[in-house]
């Protein structure tokens, strides 16, 4: 029954696909197969997650559906695409005040409550700007992913704990590091932890993969093997 709920919602329209082309680059090099599975699950994503927003925001629907369309991106090399260590997603015109943290964010992931909040203005930015390798929607979504996939015991999970084990090692390598400095590619925030690491490389693949893969083929094939993500036809 419920599933059928879920069949019946209906696809997205010509207008949807056009803004997801123009603001998710990935989107314009999938073949039709991809974009097919892709779209439903947008659709499916769009009509499951319980997102909230203050009064004050005002493009509500195009940030559902580039959300969406982020979520269904990020696991379209997976089985299990709701991302379900996201309960609830609360959008706020701008910079807010976290009571969790008790501080001033943009953007914050926290797995306790299952929650992802978000700042329109930055969340906004980061798509409007597809190439600065900064994107708020994909950077708190790999953090989410991460602790949804960590924490299951299949196939999966296995393989992206490898690929974070070998991140962490790539984290503490001098030679690593010197190139990272040199290049500029990466903003230093990488270097918090294998978690603000793995989400400052997942906004990278997603935005410059071919730089990305230019500059560290490495950490690429990693990440690309972590998200079981072949979708760029690179040369």
């Amino acid at each position: 029954a419920a599933s059928e709920v879920y069949k019946r919602q209906p696809p997205l329209t010509a207008k949807e696909k056009a803004l997801i082309r123009d603001q998710l680059p990935f989107y314009k090099t999938q073949d039709d197969g991809l974009s097919k599975k892709f779209e439903k699950r947008v659709v499916r994503f769009r009509s499951r997650k319980k997102i909230l927003f203050h009064e004050d925001v005002k493009e509500v629907e195009k940030i559902k559906l580039l959300l969406s369309a982020t979520g269904a991106m990020l696991t379209l090399g997976m089985v299990d695409f709701l991302i379900l260590s996201i309960h609830k997603i609360i959008v706020y015109p701008s910079q807010y005040y976290s009571p969790i943290t008790k501080q001033e964010h943009y953007g914050e992931y926290n797995p306790g409550f299952k929650t992802a909040i978000f700042s329109e203005e930055q969340l906004l930015k980061g798509f409007r700007i597809p190439n600065d390798n900064i994107n708020l929607a994909v950077h708190e979504f790999a953090h989410a992913l991460s602790f949804n996939v960590a924490n299951k015991l299949n196939i999966r999970s296995f393989l992206f704990l490898y690929g974070t084990k070998k991140m962490s090692q790539l984290l503490k390598n001098s030679e690593f590091n010197e190139k990272w400095k040199k290049t500029g590619y990466f903003r230093d925030y990488g270097r918090t932890n294998v978690h603000e690491f793995f989400a400052v490389a997942v906004e990278s693949y997603v935005e410059t993969p071919k730089d990305f893969e230019s500059h560290f083929p490495k950490l690429f094939r990693i990440v690309k093997f972590m998200l079981n993500l072949g979708f760029y036809r690179l040369p």
